[in-house]
């Protein structure tokens, strides 16, 4: 019968393959070239497309970061001014601005993105501290003299954590002329902006900044009327300005970030304004000469051939951002910075076609060159492939056959010599892969459930019952810490005897182990084997647990190995069991709210330092076959509704009396906390507690805080929980 089926349909093998082969190379070889470079082409646009779009992606998250304290720090300054913690004057020629300093250098000691924080008054008054080149701090304060030059210090900290002025000096700068100063003045809403690139005047860096103007309330003292006077001609009344404050950053800084950035063999990223000035460049080439002062380069008549070619195509394009394009023999992409920032920024990546294109296309044509010289090979050796193909593939399909039986030990197929086809092979060792798992199936999937499935030849489909079953949780407590100091290849091994200890304990018991989540085991009882008493077993099969963990961690300990504590939650209920999942991937499982709560009830374990807590259905059911312990009424964290629960001690008969003397005095005590007998509860509880209780110490702790503030008339001896 077998044998009829295998030649009552389709070709033979043998002539099939050589004649395919034969008109496979006939007919595919002329557009073998082509196939293969419209391919690559494609694959190629798609990476550049790809990558430009993370790099460019990526630069402007790195840049804002990079820019991100200026704003907090200057809304905490606004608070520290308006609240006066901050003072900003008056100061005169001789009274140092300590606070200002101060503040100041702890704002660049904080933030080493920060160049300069600054204060520049309307009085002509200029209060500062920088970071220089080799980091050390400076600060430069000026104060202003009708019809004098200005008076200029430079200052540094000194051992008492004040400062010593290092040179004094005249000059004529002055903050209430720059355009910095102008623009944050000029604000409507009263919030700091970002100014546009400038050089510095006093270190003659190009540099960019934050400002914010400050308005102070009318309180005496906040500044300095005579300069306030002195400003009101060149202000509205309402809008009385003490002065700017503003943080400062380098260009160098962040050219020195954008020179790490690495796009293809030699592309560069760059970033400019929307007006073409060049904030960022890899090479720190972002000033320039012109009418013989320094300015801010222009991306358009930028030296760097790469920059000025991608900013004059962009243009051109009339700032088209988003996309790809192509310029000359380089491939750029513009991205602006989110306009929420209030930068008016371009972030602008180029490289070289070449980086991309060129080995891709080498690569191509070699596949090309590969692939006719193979189909060419295979042509000659077709006659002795298909006979070889053939025999591999007979032996294949009666390995399949068998394991369409669900015969799984027969050795035929690893006995067999591997065939020189790759295909074959693949197919032999998937195969044997395919039984070798079937047998790992059987191992931790219910061998009745798969052997149903594949004698029967029907298909697994989605699908389940409701069903009352018992649900049971485990994890290790403090497994990451443990995990973290022991090497991989131990951790593995330890973890594995653990699962293994665990699941032989669960099975013997009758459960069903689902599944492994890390450290954390999830099993059921009651499916697929009916059982009426699937909340005793699960009860066992937790005290099984914890015997088989005291043998282990007797072994372990041996081998100075750490141990490991297990806690567990077990809860019975009505839920859906079956086949859930994707159709081409299913789980034999159970799902439903009593599955959630037998997991928030192994997490419970870490609350009320037990090892075992089971949920009131289960209790319920095992009824006097087992020690339980009341722990409390609880509402886990989600769920509305409170249950009790319980902490599973031992089986009757097997506790001894002072543990029970202790049960039954920690159910005495919760019966007068539920009460509101709170005083009384105390009182049984304080034994258990100094013996190291922690359920009654945590239950203690209420009664102590209900003693002084009583629950709501309606409380009813809930406790409900916030965290899982």
């Amino acid at each position: 019968m077998a044998e009829a089926k295998r030649h009552g349909a389709g070709l033979p093998l043998r002539p099939t393959l050589l004649s395919v082969v034969v008109m496979l190379i006939l007919g595919g070889a002329g557009g073998v070239g082509f196939i293969a470079y419209s391919s690559s082409r494609g694959i190629v646009d798609k990476l550049w497309n790809d990558l430009a779009r993370q790099l460019v992606t990526a630069t402007t998250q790195r840049t804002l970061r990079y820019f991100a304290p200026a704003r907090p720090y200057i809304e905490l300054t606004r608070r520290q001014a308006e609240t006066r913690r901050l003072l900003v004057g008056p100061f005169d020629a001789e009274t140092e601005p300590r606070g200002l300093l101060d503040y100041f250098r702890a704002a660049i000691e904080a933030n080493p993105n920060f160049t300069w924080a600054s204060f520049g008054g309307v009085d002509g008054t200029y209060v500062a501290a920088y970071r220089r080149k080799g980091g050390a701090i400076r600060a430069v304060w000026r104060t202003a003299r009708a019809g004098k030059p200005t008076i200029m210090r430079v200052l540094a900290p000194d051992a008492h954590h004040g400062w010593r002025i290092v040179r004094r000096y005249d000059g004529s700068y002055t903050p209430v002329g720059r355009p910095w100063f102008a623009k944050a003045r000029a604000q409507k809403d009263g919030r700091g902006v970002w100014v546009e690139p400038f050089v510095f005047a006093t270190v003659k860096q190009p540099g960019f900044m934050y400002a914010w103007a400050y308005h102070p309330k009318q309180h005496a003292g906040d500044f300095d009327p005579r300069a306030a006077k002195r400003a009101a001609a060149s202000q509205p009344a309402h809008r009385q300005t003490a002065g700017v404050f503003a943080v400062e950053y380098e260009m160098s800084e962040l050219s020195t970030f954008l020179s790490t950035l690495r796009v293809g063999k030699s592309g560069r990223v760059f970033v400019v304004t929307d007006k073409g000035e060049v904030v960022g460049h890899p090479q720190g080439q972002t000033t320039e000469k012109h009418g013989g002062k320094l300015r801010v380069a222009r991306a358009a008549t930028h030296p760097d051939e790469m920059l000025r070619s991608a900013w004059t195509a962009l243009r051109r394009r009339k700032n088209k951002l988003g996309d790809t394009f192509a310029v000359g023999r380089y491939l750029a992409m513009a991205h602006a910075f989110p306009p929420d920032t209030g930068i008016d920024w371009r972030v602008l990546v180029v490289v070289p076609e070449s980086d991309f294109f060129g080995e891709l296309r080498a690569q191509a044509l070699q596949t090309l060159l590969i692939a006719l010289a193979a189909a060419a090979l295979a042509i000659v050796l077709g006659a002795v492939f298909s006979n070889r193909v053939s025999s591999a593939l007979r032996v294949i399909a009666d390995d399949l056959e068998r394991i369409g039986r669900f015969e799984l030990e027969g050795r035929a197929l690893e006995q067999k010599q591997e065939s020189f086809v790759r295909e074959i092979n693949e197919m032999r060792q998937t195969t044997l892969k395919m039984k070798r798992s079937l047998r790992s199936f059987g191992k931790y999937v219910p061998k009745e459930l798969v052997r149903e499935l594949i004698v029967s030849g029907a298909e697994a489909e989605l699908g389940g019952r409701k069903a009352e079953l018992t649900v049971l949780f485990s994890d290790i407590a403090g497994f990451t810490t443990v995990a973290e100091k022991l090497e991989p290849d131990v951790l593995v091994e330890l973890l594995g005897e653990y699962l293994e200890a665990m699941s032989a304990a669960i099975r013997e018991c009758g459960g069903t182990v689902d599944k492994y989540i890390g450290d954390a085991i999830m099993a059921f009882w009651g499916a697929p084997r009916d059982s009426e008493a699937h909340a005793l077993s699960a009860c066992r099969g937790a005290l099984a647990m914890r015997r088989r963990l005291r043998e282990k961690q007797a072994l372990w300990d041996a081998r100075a190995l750490p141990r490991f504590d297990t806690r567990i939650g077990i809860n019975t209920g009505e839920m859906l069991v079956g086949n859930f999942g994707a159709p081409d991937r299913l789980n034999y499982t159970v799902i439903g709210d009593p599955v959630n709560l037998a997991s928030r009830l192994e997490a419970l374990n870490k609350q009320y330092g037990t090892q075992i807590i089971i949920g009131e259905r289960t209790a319920k059911l095992v009824g006097e076959a087992f020690v339980l312990r009341p722990l409390d009424f609880v509402a886990v964290k989600g769920k509305d509704d409170a249950v009790r629960v319980f902490e599973l001690v031992g089986e009757t008969g097997q506790v001894d009396d002072e543990t029970l003397a202790a049960v039954e005095a920690y159910s005495d005590a919760l019966e007068h906390y539920r009460a509101r007998r709170f005083a009384e509860a105390h009182a049984a509880l304080e034994p258990l507690a100094d013996a190291g209780d922690a359920a009654a110490r945590q239950l203690v702790a209420r009664c102590q805080a209900y003693e002084v503030a009583p629950p709501p008339d309606d409380w009813d001896g809930r406790t409900t929980m916030t965290s899982k």
